[in-house]
């Protein structure tokens, strides 16, 4: 074999080694985590929003520690709850994959992921989400206040990309509560 392919090979195993997930289990990572939301719109739309929910976040085998305290993994998101606006309220279901960056061994948690979503009504007053089916993408921040508990930020949008003829779209700013195992 001559001397570059071997260092070729050499390289892409080097590569590979280096960018395969690796489990780790560090504080953050969250192998389940569950809790409570609550929030509001932030959307200027026809009706005001709020949005309650119960969520759980599943920790997938897949992370990487980046540094000394620092480890982004990903994860499984899955949230039931009720939506209300315009007095009227309607069931509320996502699941999805997600990611985190864990930092500072923990304490400080960054968030982001994408969902399926699933509404029990999507009329609700003057606005209408087009149909049932909704798409929600997040970014939230979460901080550890105790061995188990948790608070946190999460800003969120749900729309239906356009697979109805109306797309007016949510953006929600929630707070919550969490517990980790």
């Amino acid at each position: 074999m001559n001397t570059m392919r071997c260092k070729t090979i050499w390289l892409i195993l080097l590569s590979l080694s280096i960018l395969s997930p690796q489990p780790c289990s560090a504080e953050g990572t969250d192998q389940i985590a569950v809790g409570l939301r609550a929030g509001l719109s932030a959307t200027d739309g026809n009706e005001d929003f709020e949005q309650y929910e119960v969520f759980a976040t599943f920790g997938l085998p897949w992370s990487w520690e980046l540094a000394p305290g620092w480890v982004f993994g990903t994860r499984i998101n899955l949230s039931a709850g009720a939506l209300r606006g315009a007095g009227d309220t309607g069931f509320v279901g996502s699941a999805g994959p997600g990611v985190a960056l864990s930092m500072v061994d923990g304490l400080i948690v960054l968030s982001g992921g994408v969902s399926a979503a699933l509404l029990s009504e999507h009329r609700f007053g003057e606005e209408n989400f087009g149909g049932p089916i909704q798409f929600v993408s997040h970014v939230g921040i979460g901080f550890r206040i105790g061995d188990n508990l948790g608070v946190g930020y999460r800003f969120q949008h749900m729309s239906n990309a356009s697979i109805y003829n109306r797309n007016p779209g949510l953006e929600l700013h929630l707070i919550e509560l969490s517990y980790r195992f």
